[in-house]
């Protein structure tokens, strides 16, 4: 069997049997969701409404262990809750965490912020939560830190992605991309490979695939706000305002063969017979908040924080009509942030209504 399945259910195994004599901490308040009219053959109908809880949940994963992980932000922690709503554990206090992940050995990649010793700044920071290592408590979880540039203060650190061989994605913005050399915007790669002595992850490189700054190429990447990526590859969107930029989400697929190893469009608007695709239409979102991908479907969900709206395509870039926005009977979204896909349940951070949004398809009820 392999090692890492094998990891992987033994922890899962334990997670479940702690959860089953623990129980929560802390109940979900009562449900508050209503039923939206149905649109068309099938429509997203909010099924509850997590709130009373979070100050800005940012956003929102489902992980490999099953359960929940949210950046409460504006409350300075990360919150575990299992798909019933109930919290299991609170962080330590982590200072405005904006984006999560959980990569293959189970503990938690953050993006936050510190205040640097040495000039007292404010500055980006990448953490790491040694969960496994804490039998999955949260508040009882070691906090390193992956990464920090004291030298850019504005920068942060705003998505976060897994891929494969212990390595993972990090997505940096800043207010400046003047600089040819060392822009902030940037995707830079990670590799897990702690040594004895440090103990600490490996940065490895900025990605050269995506070009810092505004225009309409494909791959030119202004102010990132998130990334997602897909099970077992080393594909992954990211996702990024207008500001002077035509594609707020950009699918990057991984490449390999004798003549090249790296990252390529998915999608390119230079070819004739790709154009057409909906997930490429030009300046479609006003500023994509955040991604995610169904492991079981592989669909796409973008948020678009300005239009609260979530759009949703299958894996060749098509366009689903279940998608919805503030123009959908029943939406009342006010600059969501990321989302997650969970067993046929998508959980939308509903950021300014400071609330965690669940819905299910029509046709799964």
């Amino acid at each position: 069997m392999n090692k890492l399945f094998l990891h992987i259910v033994i922890i899962s195994s334990v997670v479940t049997s702690w959860l089953f004599i623990a129980g929560c901490e802390e109940p979900i308040p009562t449900p508050t969701g209503t039923a939206l009219p149905q649109i068309g053959d099938t429509s997203y109908v909010e099924k509850n409404t997590w709130t009373g809880i979070f100050n800005k949940p940012r956003t929102i994963i489902y992980g490999l262990d099953q359960l929940l992980y949210v950046t409460d932000t504006e409350n300075n922690r990360i919150v575990m809750l299992n798909q019933a709503g109930q919290i299991l554990s609170v962080s330590k206090p982590i200072r405005k965490p904006i984006s999560i992940a959980q990569d293959l050995k189970l503990d938690l990649l953050v993006g936050a912020e510190t205040i640097e010793p040495t000039t007292g700044d404010t500055i980006g920071v990448l953490l790491r939560i040694k969960l496994v290592a804490a039998s999955h408590n949260l508040n009882n979880a070691q906090i390193d830190t992956v990464w920090k540039e004291p030298a850019r203060p504005k920068r942060r650190f705003v998505g976060i992605g897994i891929i494969l061989n212990n390595e993972y994605l990090v997505v940096r913005d800043g207010p400046d991309n003047s600089s040819i050399v060392d822009p902030d915007a940037r995707v830079l790669r990670f590799k897990y490979r702690p040594n004895a002595t440090t103990k600490k992850d490996s940065f490895i490189t900025p990605l050269g695939e995506l070009q810092s700054g505004a225009g309409s190429s494909i791959t030119n990447i202004n102010h990132p706000t998130g990334i997602a990526t897909f099970p077992n590859s080393g594909d992954f969107i990211v996702t990024q305002n207008s500001d002077g930029v035509q594609y707020s989400a950009i699918w990057m697929a991984f490449t390999k063969n004798q003549d090249f190893e790296g990252w390529l469009p998915k999608f390119d608007p230079t070819i004739v017979d790709q154009r057409s695709i909906e997930f490429i239409s030009p300046n479609r979102f006003r500023s994509a908040a955040g991604v995610s991908i169904d492991r079981i479907r592989r669909d796409i969900f973008v948020i678009d924080a300005l239009l609260d709206s979530v759009a949703k395509f299958n894996n060749r870039g098509k366009f689903k009509v279940e998608s919805f926005g503030k123009k959908t009977p029943g939406i009342t979204l006010n600059h969501p942030g990321g989302a997650a896909i969970a067993e046929n349940t998508l959980y939308v951070c509903d950021t300014q209504n400071d609330r965690i949004v669940l819905y299910r398809l029509s046709t799964d009820n």
